[in-house]
């Protein structure tokens, strides 16, 4: 699988000086894909080369080429996904995002391994409530199982303490409260992703 068959990549002049990994991480719904797109979109009005990587994608396509369903193929996807953020880089983009559940500390090891030594992703872990990702994803047509009231609820109730353990080094967003414009500014601000200063 090609990191291109995966991700998107904005054709802009590289600007960074080394290569930026960011994980968007968080539950179900927490708002992983808007805010990695809006950071793209934005990264691309000034001029920085980026890529968006969805795990779900990644895992999707490993499904598809015949791998079984569960969590050694989720942890398949991982280590595939920093695999693609390895040649995306390698082919000049400044910034990769990742985005999907890179939430539980095995997770972020299986991506982690496959990369450079020294590549070290930052971790950007978004939270929300049970009650307001139900309401996002209810509506949402392109959601199948996460619009299930009682399969949120039991993967909320499940990951409890895995989305409470959030480790210190990461930039920890509250999606209920702020909106993707304003994480977005947040996530940029924290790691100096603004080339005009």
């Amino acid at each position: 699988m090609a990191a291109h068959d995966i991700a998107t990549i904005w054709r802009l002049p590289l600007q960074s000086a080394s290569p930026v990994i960011i994980v968007i991480t968080g539950p179900i719904a927490s708002g992983k894909s808007t805010i990695a797109w809006e950071l793209a979109r934005q990264l691309e009005r000034v001029g920085v080369r980026a890529a968006v990587i969805d795990l779900d994608l990644v895992h999707d396509a490993l499904l598809a080429d015949g791998s079984t369903p569960g969590d050694a193929t989720w942890q398949l996807a991982r280590r595939q996904t920093a695999t693609d953020a390895k040649a995306l880089i390698g082919d000049g983009v400044a910034v990769v995002v990742a985005e999907g559940s890179f939430n539980e500390p095995s997770d972020r090891a299986a991506f982690e391994k496959e990369l450079q030594a020294d590549a070290a992703p930052v971790y950007v872990t978004l939270q929300v409530s049970f009650n307001e990702a139900l309401r996002r994803a209810r509506p949402d047509p392109t959601r199948r199982k996460s619009r299930d009231p009682e399969f949120l609820q039991t993967y909320f109730a499940s990951r409890r303490d895995v989305l409470a353990a959030v480790p210190g080094s990461d930039l920890v967003i509250d999606t209920e409260r702020t909106s993707a414009e304003v994480a977005v500014a947040t996530i940029r601000r924290r790691l100096s992703l603004d080339p005009r200063g």
